[in-house]
């Protein structure tokens, strides 16, 4: 390749990089306008009560809420609580629902074992399970580490699951041609190829762990973001409740975020069905 062709290459992918930002940064300043507009509306619908003030706040009184909460010891107690129940049940569906997945979609044998279990606790409502999870584990935080666990196992194992399922077939023949073991296959096609679908069932994950963690909490406790959320509602103290609300959301947009970074880092990763 001449020196010309390789500038003319170098030209166009920084074309391309600049429009791609670009792209980025009208699609970004949409988006915040469009929230800022949404917050302009609802402020002027609660100031002109086109909307019962009891049963919705106003943002300026969740802000005012938000500064008067944050100085409280009992909400940082409350976080603390709920955030420890997520991580420890968030870490527990990693560490078991990866290897499972990863198992069940590389051995028939393995997957004839544990799919029954997996395809038949999916299918049921996890909520529905909370009175059993509450008498087995009591109202503390080993019940909702429980509940969010079966939250977000099945996105991670089912992900990983998948990620066996596309792996390229083609790129395995050539290595059982040169003689690879079964073992050196699945340590260097195999396992690099789940990395994009685990981190994809691990953003989902995400999503339902924080569910599991607030409706456990509503359910029954004695600590924690829900049961914030309960006491407030029951003294009719919504702009306090949306504080609560806005927590779990800025935690869950925060975290989804930093893994749609590192997903798109592994993109190229993922294998072209054959």
């Amino acid at each position: 390749m001449t020196k010309g062709m390789i500038e003319l290459t170098q030209s166009k992918h920084k074309i391309k990089k600049a429009k791609k930002m670009k792209k980025e940064k009208k699609s970004f300043f949409i988006s915040v306008a469009s929230v800022l507009l949404f917050l302009l509306l609802w402020e002027a619908a609660s100031q002109n009560e086109w909307i019962n003030p009891l049963f919705i706040s106003s943002p300026i009184e969740i802000a005012h809420a938000a500064v008067l909460m944050v100085q409280e010891v009992s909400f940082w107690e409350n976080m603390k609580v709920s955030g420890y129940e997520f991580v420890s049940g968030f870490v527990l569906a990693i560490l078991i629902g990866i290897p499972i997945g990863v198992l069940s979609g590389w051995n028939s044998t393995f997957n004839a074992v544990v799919n029954p279990f997996i395809s038949g606790l999916y299918v049921t409502p996890k909520v529905a399970l909370l009175p059993v999870i509450i008498i087995a584990f009591g109202i503390g935080p080993a019940s909702k580490i429980v509940i969010v666990f079966l939250m977000a196992f099945f996105p991670i194992v089912m992900s990983a699951q998948k990620a066996m399922l596309t792996l390229d077939q083609n790129l395995i023949k050539a290595a059982r041609t040169f003689s690879a073991s079964e073992f050196q296959i699945f340590k260097t096609i195999a396992l690099p190829s789940t990395v994009p679908f685990l981190l994809n069932g691990i953003r989902l994950g995400i999503g339902q762990g924080l569910i599991a963690v607030v409706v456990g909490e509503l359910f029954a406790s004695t600590a924690g973001i829900g049961y914030q959320l309960t006491s407030n509602g029951q003294n009719l103290q919504t702009d306090r409740m949306f504080v609560g609300v806005l927590v779990i959301t800025i935690t869950g947009i925060i975290l989804t975020s930093l893994l749609g970074i590192i997903e798109r880092r592994f993109s190229s990763w993922k294998p072209e069905n054959s």
